[in-house]
């Protein structure tokens, strides 16, 4: 009903493939990535959703609190950042800097 008939067999194959647990990151680690984009979307069904997934494979509560702090993390430094108009390549210096092989 909410989704085009035409469609559908696609969108569950596309949903199967994204999370059949067969690429590089494991089924839980996607959950929470999922959880934690779905809060800054924000999205109430994708939240729901991705929160059940993670927990049906073995996420604790303080692992899925720890994805959605860190949604939050990552969106406060953006607005930081954007809102302070900081230069971008004199970033980039900055982090790669942080990574830099000794």
């Amino acid at each position: 009903e909410n989704y085009p008939d035409s469609m559908v067999a696609g969108a569950w194959a596309w949903m199967s493939d994204v999370e059949d647990g067969k690429g590089a990151l494991d089924p839980k680690t996607l959950q929470l990535i999922g959880l934690a984009v779905a809060s800054q979307i924000p999205c109430e069904y994708c939240t729901y959703y991705h929160r059940k997934a993670a927990a049906s494979l073995g996420a604790s509560e303080q692992e899925i609190a720890e994805a959605a702090a860190m949604a939050g993390y990552v969106r406060n430094w953006s607005a930081v950042l954007y809102g302070t108009g900081a230069d971008v390549d004199a970033y980039h210096d900055m982090v790669d800097g942080l990574f830099a092989q000794p």
